[in-house]
């Protein structure tokens, strides 16, 4: 009876939901812890020369991970892991003998934004086209993304700052890590208190467009994913293709 009902055509075919790869989620779970222990870092860090190194091995961390969970070729991962230790290293030198220098971090972060985000969703379209249907690793994945980006566009309006020698913020507040992040988060969930406002042109542009990256990114990546998280492609739907 429960066959019957499951193949009805009021219910449609049965769900056929997929076993969770034990390996991979643990894989992209500390992908996700790693990455959310630099965000909290960023946006309460003071500029002080331990919070600067921590986060440092933090961001070298999270681009080694996030390349791990994907699968990258080990001669990739390799080079990738030579540059992480080089980074920590000075970082670590820095901090015990002086102070340390703030655009080596900025260059690590620089890093991991550009790179993280691609080699993320790369792994997850791996592991869907592997197992045919989207497992809870792939959720964690773009979640990753997400943060991903707030990082990245609060970089960007750090680094706006520096280039261009003129206050990013109309409230004549400095561009630090800690207020770019809150800025940056902030624009990218339209949460937007106002507090701080972007002072050029530019700026305000880059703001809207993370703003509208952000939802656009959420109802379409990330619905889609949950919304069919578990779900596995029957063999008719496979051949359709």
């Amino acid at each position: 009876m429960s066959e019957s009902r499951a193949d009805s055509p009021e219910l449609g075919p049965a769900r056929r939901l997929s076993p969770i790869d034990r390996l991979y989620l643990r894989r992209y779970a500390r992908l996700l812890a790693v990455i959310a222990a630099a965000f909290l870092l960023e946006g309460i860090a003071k500029g002080g020369r331990w919070e600067l190194a921590l986060l440092a091995v933090l961001l070298g961390a999270t681009l080694l991970l996030a390349m791990h969970a994907s699968k990258i070729r080990w001669e990739i991962f390799r080079i990738a892991a030579g540059f992480v230790v080089v980074v920590v290293v000075l970082s670590l030198l820095q901090a015990v003998f002086g102070e340390i220098d703030e655009r080596l971090v900025k260059l690590a972060n620089s890093i991991v934004v550009l790179f993280g985000p691609p080699v993320i969703m790369l792994g997850v379209v791996r592991r869907m086209r592997e197992t045919q249907t989207v497992p809870v690793d792939a959720v964690i994945g773009v979640l990753c993304v997400y943060l991903l980006l707030g990082m990245f566009f609060a970089n960007l309006y750090g680094s706006l700052e520096n280039v261009g020698g003129k206050p990013f913020f109309a409230q004549d507040v400095p561009a630090t890590i800690a207020h770019c992040t809150y800025f940056s988060f902030t624009t990218l969930s339209t949460i937007g208190y106002g507090d701080l406002t972007a002072a050029t042109n530019l700026g305000r542009t880059l703001a809207v467009s993370e703003g509208l990256l952000g939802q656009v990114y959420l109802v379409t990546v990330v619905s889609l994913i949950v919304g069919n998280l578990g779900r596995r492609r029957s063999r008719e739907e496979r051949l359709d293709r």
